[in-house]
């Protein structure tokens, strides 16, 4: 039977590294609908669980090999998941429920992984407005742990792997030339972030290059330097979005008003990192995507968590 959706995973530090995230999708209740393609840079020394599809990525960089992963899939819509965002055991069930009703896109609400200040801190400016709210219609989703329609996203063409640099702008690009979007409440997702202050601050820097070499990848050095000037204004939209979150849910869901003050801290390195990125260009900032993509979820810190 041809799988509903695939689930792709990246395995960057090898096969065995997200077995914690690969439970959990075998966890799912609908799991015989779902094809999971684990991409790894080499095959796996050891044997590779039933059910599971490894391609092989060589050295490929991560948005290449997301992009191979797509064109491989072999059902009608893909997930481009990540390595620390676990699904709760029916939260597929939901969201190809929802798929069946015509959309073009469904994604899961979000809760964080991990409590404290710097992973609140961080998943504020990041996840929060995808906390559990009401279902319905919605106009973006995160570029990462949403499903969507496998040919709306090949039809991007040559540009597919770019966009996949910084996914949120693939999701822009859908929404843009019409696709329909859903949040499903009762699909749900635990998001874990690092809880180290330097390394958090380190993977939002990341982030933020990966969004300014996308934004300005073809514009001139005037346009770079302007965009440079703007950095504080940056990093206050991106504040922004952590405060909105926190008056919305921070308090009903255990947010201290110190997790917001570290997201502030956070959206000032992602801001600093768009300026950087602008003027370092594409080909310098690829290479280095996978720090803030590449966090693995230990089985005993997925354990611990659960709720």
């Amino acid at each position: 039977m041809k799988p509903r959706v695939s689930v792709i995973i990246p395995a960057f530090r090898g096969y065995e590294s997200v077995a914690a995230a690969l439970e959990s999708w075998d966890a799912q209740t609908c799991r015989d609908m779902l094809e999971l393609i684990v991409l790894c840079p080499a095959k796996p020394a050891g044997a590779v669980s039933p059910g599971h599809v490894v391609l092989e990525t060589g050295d490929k960089h991560l948005h290449e090999a997301r992009a191979a992963g797509v064109r491989a899939a072999a059902s009608d819509f893909i997930m481009l998941a990540e390595d620390h965002c676990l699904p709760d055991p029916d939260c597929m069930e939901w969201i190809i429920r929802r798929l069946e009703k015509g959309w073009d896109g469904v994604g899961p609400t979000l809760r964080p992984g991990d409590t404290g200040i710097v992973p609140h801190g961080a998943f504020l400016i990041s996840y929060a407005q995808w906390m559990p709210q009401s279902s319905g219609p919605i106009g973006h989703l995160p570029g990462h742990n949403a499903v969507v329609r496998r040919s709306l996203v090949l039809d991007v063409g040559e540009e597919l792997p770019q966009l996949l640099v910084a996914s949120m702008f693939l999701m822009a690009r859908l929404r843009s030339r019409g696709a329909k979007f859903f949040l499903e409440d009762r699909a749900r997702m635990r998001h874990f972030d690092t809880v180290e202050w330097s390394e958090t601050r380190a993977i939002f820097h990341v982030v933020g290059q990966a969004c300014g070499a996308v934004r300005l990848g073809n514009s001139t050095q005037v346009a770079r330097f302007l965009y440079g000037l703007l950095t504080p204004l940056t990093a206050a939209r991106h504040f922004s979005r952590g405060v909105i979150q926190h008056v919305r849910v921070g308090a009903r869901a255990g947010f201290s008003p110190l997790s917001l003050a570290a997201s502030a801290w956070f959206a000032a390195a992602w801001a600093l990192g768009e300026t950087v990125g602008a003027w370092r260009g594409l080909d310098r900032v690829k290479p280095i995507l996978w720090i803030s993509e590449i966090k693995p979820v230990t089985r005993e810190r997925a354990g611990s968590r659960q709720r």
